[in-house]
């Protein structure tokens, strides 16, 4: 803090042992509940002790409050507020960024929120606070101040909770990266991680053995993140019971929507897989109930894919590193999935409701976005001369006589169905050595 001399730091400093010494008496434990293992949690011993333990999705986070010194008392209750408030991995973040404001302004600054009245306290804001501090910083000061008026600590009552609100943060665009396009995988990668899963699909329908337990479960992953968007914390709580395999192949898979403003509202949305890729998903399921597929520590033995959230982006990240060269994460593959479909011209209902966003506002950004996608998109494939054949054929509604003659045999699509040839219908750059679908079912 600025301008405050060496008298005042006492006496703050003796008024913040002060307040910490006439704090009511804490709990001996604090119980919570961890949706990702499916059970109760609880920390004991928090009176005496300067460390907790939380354990959130699969990962057991230690939260050192010898930091808060004097205020660890305040603290101490401000956690217990939070647990019945909030999720876990909400209480981690929020206890991690206050450490952070504390390490980057002053332990100082934190004791003068904690100790003067509202009102001085909005001034201390404004004026201190505001001029080095993160906007997640911000989110978990007012959320302790928040919790001090519940507890009436110090001059904090329930009523000064509309000063609280009404205290500032920076500005932040939560959706820069899908502003900017930085998001967006580009059209040769998301190429190649289709190409990879079809070929993934080749071979396990010839020789199952060769694509190993780790592959398998990757590609999988992939289909949930590149098809329907999905975040890491989703696919990492889908479990065994959540996927339907028919006798026709089909495949059928039930996931929960997360973060949801009502978190006691569980919504549950129902997705088919593509059906060229659903053998993934059935020697997946086959190999689990079989035992070959174990789960990771501290992962639940119901869950389908046996890894944490934090795993679960760790593995597609690694995968398309060495797919395309760049390590696209989840969110990267769910923003340019959203994109996709904007781009297509998809409604602004469903896309909300393909994106399991229970805010319609949400959905703006990408059709904000989608002029400018689609006008890259067309100067790309501009300079390509056989796009722009493409683009020619789609306004014609035709495709030359001659062009098409002059194509190679195996660029030429033909087929028999029910012994009746069929050729001269179009072309194909990929080839008809290299393709491996049915071109009656796929080209025409």
């Amino acid at each position: 803090m600025t301008n405050v001399d060496s008298n005042e730091l006492t006496a703050i400093h003796t008024n913040m042992f002060d307040l910490s010494a006439n704090l009511p008496t804490l709990p001996s434990a604090i119980r919570y509940f961890d949706d990702f293992t499916d059970q109760n949690q609880s920390i004991r011993n928090l009176r005496d002790s300067n460390a907790v333990s939380i354990f959130s999705d699969g990962i057991r986070h230690n939260i050192d409050l010898s930091v808060f010194r004097l205020a660890s008392t305040v603290v101490k209750h401000v956690l217990v507020d939070w647990f019945e408030h909030l999720d876990p991995t909400t209480v981690v973040i929020q206890m991690r960024s206050i450490q952070a404001y504390i390490a980057s302004r002053g332990i100082d600054s934190f004791y003068h929120l904690i100790l003067s009245t509202p009102f001085d306290a909005r001034a201390h804001w404004n004026s201190f606070v505001l001029a080095r501090v993160t906007a997640q910083e911000t989110y978990a000061l007012r959320a302790m101040l928040k919790s001090l008026c519940r507890f009436n600590i110090g001059y904090w009552r329930p009523f000064h909770f509309s000063i609280v609100t009404a205290m500032s943060s920076p500005k932040v665009d939560k959706y820069r990266v899908v502003r900017g396009g930085d998001c967006f995988l580009p059209l040769a990668h998301q190429a190649i991680i289709i190409n990879h899963i079809d070929e993934l699909c080749v071979v396990l329908g010839k020789k199952p053995a060769d694509v190993t337990h780790t592959d398998l479960r990757t590609a999988c992953l992939l289909v949930m993140s590149f098809q329907y968007a999905f975040r890491s914390g989703q696919m990492a709580r889908i479990e065994a019971a959540d996927v339907r395999l028919f006798p026709t192949g089909a495949v059928h898979i039930s996931v929960l929507l997360t973060k949801q403003k009502v978190q006691q509202k569980q919504i549950r949305v129902n997705r088919r897989i593509k059906r060229e890729w659903a053998p993934l998903f059935n020697e997946l399921v086959n190999r689990r109930d079989a035992g070959d597929i174990q789960p990771g520590e501290n992962v639940p033995p119901h869950l389908l894919f046996g890894l944490t959230p934090q795993g679960v982006s760790l593995a597609i990240s690694k995968l398309t590193k060495d797919l395309t060269g760049f390590a696209w994460t989840p969110t990267d593959l769910r923003h340019t999935a959203a994109q996709r479909l904007a781009d297509v011209g998809i409604s602004h209902v469903a896309l909300t409701e393909f994106m399991g966003q229970t805010s319609d506002r949400v959905a703006n950004v990408y059709f904000d976005k989608s002029p400018a996608q689609a006008k890259r998109i067309n100067e790309a494939l501009a300079i390509s001369p056989i796009y722009s054949n493409v683009a020619k054929v789609a306004e014609t509604k035709t495709i030359d006589k001659a062009f098409l003659l002059g194509l190679p045999a195996d660029q030429q699509i033909g087929a028999a169905p029910h012994a009746i040839p069929i050729a001269g219908i179009g072309g194909c750059d990929l080839g008809q050595s290299l393709c491996t679908k049915n071109p009656v079912l796929s080209c025409y």
